[in-house]
């Protein structure tokens, strides 16, 4: 779309909705009844789309791909055919405007994590799936790595690339007291700190019990716990890279932004 809402252009594909019979054609662009879906991210440079979709209507119909398009005009300059049976997927673009990754969850068939770099001629893909169980969470523009956190929430990853892991966090090691996960809400605070959250492992969750935790970017080695001025904060935290982070008040219906305490 347009600065003013205009179509510039659109890319179709088949339905992700798993309604056998159904016709994904004509104007009204009909979905499928489900909650499946793709993603779409454009990258930080704005020089392209990456989308995540399901092809229909001919010998591949039903296959998932990850697509790279000019984002000048919708022209799909290549395609990557991945072994997904998606529930739902998101991307991560890297601030250098080259490598984009993307997350897809399959359910009880765990997650694919692939990361790819279109270089104007070929696309280059490495995935990091030999466990199934890395959710993508963040990146910084001032780290060359990226973040993951396990399907369980059992620890974090910082990851160079190429895959290869730069350093560990089990959420254990946050506190003696009972076993705690980290949760999806977490990433970059700034280039030298991550923000991250633990709770309880039980399904009956304490909201008293569960904390935000700063911790070292480099080495996800743990600085200390947050200490909200009004008391404890159960929100999922939104790390905005700029050195401050979203959390959201229920009772209010409000969003707050903070930033780090000065000593």
């Amino acid at each position: 779309m347009g600065p003013r809402g205009e179509l510039l252009w659109e890319y179709r594909h088949g339905c992700w909705g798993p309604e056998l019979g159904h016709a994904h054609t004509g104007d009204d662009q009909e979905v499928c009844r489900g909650l499946e879906h793709g993603s779409c991210r454009v990258s930080d440079d704005g020089r392209l789309v990456w989308a995540h979709v399901v092809l229909g209507r001919d010998e591949q119909e039903g296959k998932e791909f990850w697509v790279v398009l000019d984002a000048r005009d919708g022209r799909e300059l290549a395609r990557l055919p991945l072994d997904s049976v998606a529930s739902g997927s998101h991307h991560v673009s890297h601030p250098d405007g080259r490598h984009m990754g993307l997350c897809i969850g399959m359910g009880q068939d765990g997650i694919l994590l692939h990361w790819a770099r279109w270089d104007g001629e070929k696309l280059t893909d490495w995935d990091l799936n030999e466990g199934l169980d890395r959710i993508l969470v963040d990146v910084h523009s001032g780290l060359a790595g990226f973040l993951t956190v396990e399907h369980y929430g059992s620890d974090l990853r910082l990851h160079a690339l190429d895959g290869a892991v730069l350093a560990e966090r089990a959420a254990g090691s946050c506190d003696d007291e009972d076993p705690v996960g980290w949760d999806y809400g977490c990433g970059f605070v700034d280039a030298d700190t991550v923000i991250a959250s633990t709770v309880e492992s039980d399904e009956d969750e304490d909201p008293d019990r569960a904390r935000h935790w700063m911790l070292d970017a480099r080495t996800l080695q743990v600085r200390g716990g947050i200490s909200y001025p009004a008391g404890p904060v159960d929100s999922y935290v939104r790390p905005l890279g700029d050195g401050s982070w979203l959390t959201y008040d229920g009772r209010r219906g409000t969003l707050d932004r903070w930033i780090e305490a000065t000593s």
